[in-house]
């Protein structure tokens, strides 16, 4: 197929060359790598010719995924975390499908283990998503991520927005492995923290931008009460309370219209 692959990669050195040995050697693969670390782009890009390495400053998922897609120029993208290591024969597959559709589709959707179908399914409600192929005019076209998120919501406006233009999206019987997470695990604490944050502040925001303000308000007002109980009920327990004040502060500025501005430290003591 005439295709890129693009990998968002952020504390992922554990993963990454497992990911990409999956694919074939005439693959062009970009890998955005978002902890902008010299050492890992030194070793792929010795090891794999394929394969191109951009030092990204943070600023998210959504931007670096752009980034990637902007310097693919081929028809297809593949988009897949790290932790999505593909099945045997997967671009087969997906050129079969592709063929069969007679390429009337935007975007398809590979399953999980837990999600799997062993049929092609047509995607008529919004949901989220992770490794999946789209064609990059009709990414092009809906201008990609939106990078006001800088973690989570950003999969699920993106299918919205497909939808929303009358775009077919597809469910695929063709598998991907999830390694659980793909960052070093030595930083899951302030890694924790930062997903909390963001998921609260990229809920309220992806609901304010599809159904207004005050009905966002309404619909996350519970969350951000309950972390206010929690903040008091774990008074005792740092980590706990910091869990979910990240979470309070999420919302909180996302209720002001604050932009996504925090960023995970990651300095291990």
């Amino acid at each position: 197929m005439d295709i890129s692959v693009v990998i968002v990669s952020y504390k992922s050195e554990h993963l990454i060359i497992k990911n990409i040995k999956k694919f074939n050697k005439n693959t062009r693969i970009f890998v955005i790598e978002n902890a902008e670390d010299k050492t890992l782009k030194e070793q792929i890009e010795n090891k794999f010719r394929n394969v191109k390495v951009i030092l990204n400053k943070n600023r998210g998922f959504g931007q670096a995924a752009n980034l990637g897609a902007e310097l693919a120029k081929t028809k297809y993208i593949f988009f897949c975390s790290p932790d999505n290591i593909i099945s045997n024969n997967c671009f087969q597959k997906l050129e079969k499908i592709a063929d069969d559709l007679n390429d009337k589709f935007s975007l398809l959707v590979l399953s999980n283990q837990k999600d799997y179908t062993d049929r092609l399914k047509k995607v008529e409600e919004v949901e989220g998503i992770s490794c999946f192929l789209i064609k990059k005019d009709s990414f092009s076209n809906i201008s990609g991520f939106d990078e006001n998120f800088f973690l989570y919501y950003e999969d699920i406006d993106l299918v919205k927005r497909l939808l929303n233009n009358n775009n077919n999206i597809y469910k695929i019987p063709v598998k991907y492995h999830s390694e659980g997470a793909s960052h070093n695990k030595r930083y899951n604490y302030p890694l924790e923290l930062n997903r909390n944050w963001h998921y609260m502040w990229s809920k309220f925001y992806y609901i304010k931008k599809h159904k207004g303000y005050f009905f966002s308000l309404i619909l996350t007002l519970p969350f951000f009460l309950r972390s206010i109980f929690k903040m008091i009920y774990n008074f005792n327990n740092p980590e706990k309370r910091n869990i979910y004040y990240a979470r309070f502060s999420g919302l909180l500025n996302s209720y002001r219209l604050k932009k996504s501005w925090y960023r995970p430290n990651l300095k291990i003591k």
